[in-house]
This record gives C-alpha cells, structure tokens and sequence, in this order.
C-alpha cells in the first residue's frame, strides 16, 4: 500500500461482508464502510475540498472518525486530528494555525464550533454527527448522496497526510507534518515488528483516535479485520468487552493496564482470547509487570515512538520482557536509532545520550515553523529529546526526557532511576520524580506518589525504604502523595504541571 486511501480502496484483505467496525449501539460491514467513506469524500469534493487543503476532526471514538479520516486523506487533503481535551481557544488556535478549511464534529463541542465560526472566514463547512445548527451540517445529510470511490488525487508518497500536533509534554504544540509514506512505511514496520494481525482478529481502540496510535486501528483495518470502538475509559467495560467479544489486540496507557489488573472481581473475566497487548509513554517494570505476565500471559508489547516519527521507532518483545525489563527493545527494522552525546558523538554501552531517530517514518517537519524543523532535524537526523542508556547486548533503557533531567547540587539525577526504587514499594501504584526551583540546590528533587486502591503510604517509611537503594544525591528532598498523576491522552505524565503545582520545594 502507497497511499492511505490504499486501505480502503485498494486492499485485497476485505472481505465486504465481514464487521469492519463496531460501537455499543451498532456494527458497519466493509461494504458500508467503504461506501460510506467513498460518499463522504465526494461531499468533501463537493465543498471544493481539494488536495492539500486541510480538514479537521473532533469528535471521540465514533465511526464517523475513521470515515472521515479515510475520506480526507483518500482525496490527498490533509487530516488535521484535534484533542477533544483542549479548550474551545485551543482548538481554534490550532485549526487556524493549520488554515482548516473544513471541520467534522460532534454536537458536544458547540462552543468550539461557535467560536471557529466567529473567527475563521475561511472555514467553508462545519459537518456534525450531532444536531444541526444555523451553518452546521449533519453528516447523515451530508454523506447521503450515493458516490463512486475517488479518482486517485495527483499527489506523491511524500505529500502531506495529516497535520498531527504534539502532546507538548515540555513545549507548546508543533504541528508534525506526516507523509503518505510516513504512515505507509509505519504500518509495515509495525506489523514486521509485533502485529502479525489476521483478518479473524479483533481490535479494541481503546485510546483516542485523534491520537497516534490510531495506528492501531489502520493496521487492523489493512488487514481486513474488525475494530471495536470505546468511548471512554473503564476498567470494568474494558475487561467485560474483551470477556464478550473475544478481543485479541488492545493497546493501553500503563495506567490504563493498572486499572485493569485491579478491576473488581477479576477472575469473573475471561482474557484468554488476547494475543497482543501493546502498551506505551512508560515502562511497566516490578511487581506491576509480573502481576501482569500473571494474569494475561507472555503477550506484552512495549511500543516506543515519536509524534515526528509517525509514531514506533522500537518495540520490546512478548519473550523480551524479562529478559530486557524497562527497556523499549532495540528498535525496529526500517528505523535507524542512535545515542549521543552533547557533542553529537555515539555513546559507549552505559553512556547516557539522547536518541536521535533517521528512517522513511521521519515527518517531512513542523508545520510553518522552519527554524524549529532545522532544530529538530539536523542533517536527517530526528533528535528525540529523549535520554537514553544502551547496554551491551543493544537494549535501550530511557533514562528521561532531557528537559526533565535534574540537576541538583551540580549532579545529575535521571527521574526514571528514582521512580524505579519508588515503584518497588509493594503499596505504590505510580510514582513520578521531576526537579522544582530551589535557592540552595537549583533543583530540589521531588516524588510524587499514587498508593495502590485501598492503601496508605507513610512519606517517611517510604523515604526510608527508597534510601537503601539510592545515593545519597539521589533521594528526594520532597515527596508528595497525590490520587493520580496528571497526564496527557497517550499516558505521559505531565512533569511541567507538577512542577507548576508544587512550586519552589521545601528542604527535607
């Protein structure tokens, strides 16, 4: 497959009578799928929506999303994913930033539809799966009239896809500019790593589309099998859902996986369909990871990636895990990875560096903003702003976002060895370790922990517990104990809000 639109129209896997898709009140066979898709990109032409005009989707996990993304790139416009997250400002900064000629909502969102209505002129259509409005189209009337699948658009591999805006972690949102090949590239990759997917299988989508790991999805579909779509996360529809409908592949937040192995009354659930279960934004490590091996079996997959790089750029095995525990694998075919130093040389075994990413899944750069795509990718080469250790058998271990490195006292302190010791606590559920300002130290390290449901955790026979495994510039001079860490929609925790709230530290 060269294009996205290869998927739907132009993939030998379908089988028109088989479920493509399937939600709480309904199911679509790829019959209606592909017909759907194929009227929604005639109305799209009909709005003179031609190729690299950009069109914007906000709405959950309903089937009209992977329509409309279909529909969009199929024509070669520009699918620009917005977070149902933000704020109405934020969706509209973003739609105007991308120059959104048309956007594909749901009614829930009204106020931003009101405000992008208000304020871009060159919005020529709003389209809801909801209740129409003065100016707001319904899909259904929309969609209606009975359409022949596309004529291929006059664009290239390397044609923009998708406008795809980062989750800003530590920065404002950039617009990663993704390629058909980009993507095409990336599916591959990924089902020549860990997701050898049949047309039998069955996904569950249980993370947001309007994020990367749609992906998921595209493979499933390129496959010919079915996708169940969720809504909303809970652990108790999720493990009754792959229980009922004998869900083979899901892919989860760790976070997402803890709730699950903690849902009440597990054993009355059923797991044994799952094949495939890909976690990623973190490591599952300790007494959190062997519950897990326990419950679901040796089918764990830890999916490293990047916005900019499509999204995989390394994967840890099912028969890695312990093998390599908290690593994220050694890479995947097709994705050249390097570690460096400060001064762009190669790191030795053991040597902290950042992970620098070349490779055909690389974005063709941010959109409008030369100066950060010449930062970013510097002679091909992706820089990750992830730090990273390799041992000596090649497994690559993070040692933490490179903005998150702390530098207490003159010595650097890596986060993600300070939350290792913490999460060996038998009553800790999560722990998150980042640096806030400080008079004396210039950073003061600060931890802040999530006890497991039902347990409390004493801050000084906790500290005491992590002493024994730390050095003495390593242990924290504050812990915090909070209900949840605050993250964004693919499971990264947020350190930028933490050190906003808990401000300038106090010495222990």
């Amino acid at each position: 497959m060269e294009f996205l639109g290869d998927i739907v129209f132009n993939n030998p896997n379908i089988d028109p009578g088989r479920i493509a898709l399937k939600w709480d009140e309904g199911e679509m066979r790829y019959d209606q799928f592909v017909d759907l898709v194929a009227r929604t990109a005639a109305a799209l032409r009909r709005d003179g929506i031609a190729a690299g005009d950009r069109v914007s989707v906000l709405m959950g996990n309903e089937p009209e999303y992977l329509v409309s993304y279909f529909a969009i790139t199929s024509i070669g416009a520009v699918y620009v994913p917005l977070n149902w997250r933000l704020n109405p400002a934020e969706h509209v900064n973003l739609m105007k930033n991308a120059g959104v000629r048309l956007l594909i909502t749901a009614g829930e969102f009204a106020e931003t539809i009101a405000l992008a209505q208000a304020n871009m002129p060159a919005l020529v259509r709003v389209v809801t799966i909801g209740k129409p409005g003065p100016g707001i189209e319904s899909f259904d009337n929309w969609s209606a009239a009975a359409a022949a699948p596309p004529t291929a658009p006059n664009i290239g591999r390397d044609d923009i896809a998708a406008i795809v805006y980062t989750s800003g972690t530590t920065s404002l949102p950039k617009g990663a500019c993704l390629t058909h090949r980009n993507f095409t590239v990336d599916l591959a990759n990924i089902m020549a790593a860990y997701a050898d997917v049949a047309q039998t299988d069955r996904l569950l989508q249980v993370s947001p589309l309007y994020h990367q790991t749609i992906v998921h999805a595209l493979i499933h579909l390129a496959r010919g099998a079915t996708v169940y779509l969720n809504r909303r996360f809970s652990a108790e529809k999720i493990a009754r859902t792959i229980t009922d409908e004998q869900i083979t592949y899901v892919f989860m937040a760790p976070t997402m996986l803890y709730e699950l192995l903690d849902v009440p009354n597990r054993d009355r659930y059923k797991f044994s369909s799952l094949k495939t279960i890909v976690y990623g934004a973190a490591p599952i490590t300790g007494a959190r990871l062997h519950e897990a091996l326990g419950v679901f079996g040796h089918i764990l997959v830890q999916a490293y990636g990047l916005t900019e790089a499509t999204s995989h750029c390394s994967g840890l095995g099912r028969a890695e895990h312990l093998e390599a525990e908290g690593s994220i694998g050694k890479g995947v075919q097709g994705v050249d990875l390097r570690i460096v130093h400060e001064d762009g040389t190669d790191c030795g075994p053991g040597e902290v560096g950042e992970i620098l990413v070349h490779g055909p899944t690389v974005m063709k750069g941010y959109w409008a903003e030369e100066q950060k795509t010449a930062e970013a990718i510097v002679d091909g080469w992706l820089h990750s702003g992830d730090l990273a250790r390799r041992d000596a058998r090649g497994y690559i271990y993070i040692a933490d976002r490179k903005k998150d490195l702390v530098i207490s006292g003159g010595a650097n302190i890596y986060p993600s060895d300070i939350e290792e010791v913490f999460a060996a606590h038998p009553d800790v559920a999560e722990v998150a370790a980042f640096g806030i300002p400080d008079e004396y130290w210039g950073e003061a390290l600060t931890v802040a922990v999530v006890p497991r449901p039902g347990k409390v955790i004493d801050s000084a026979e906790i500290l005491a517990f992590a002493k024994q495994h730390l050095g003495g510039y390593q242990v924290p001079k504050r812990i915090e104990m909070l209900s949840e860490l605050p993250r964004n929609p693919s499971g990264k925790v947020l350190k930028r809000t933490l050190r906003d709230m808990f401000g300038t530290a106090k010495q222990a």
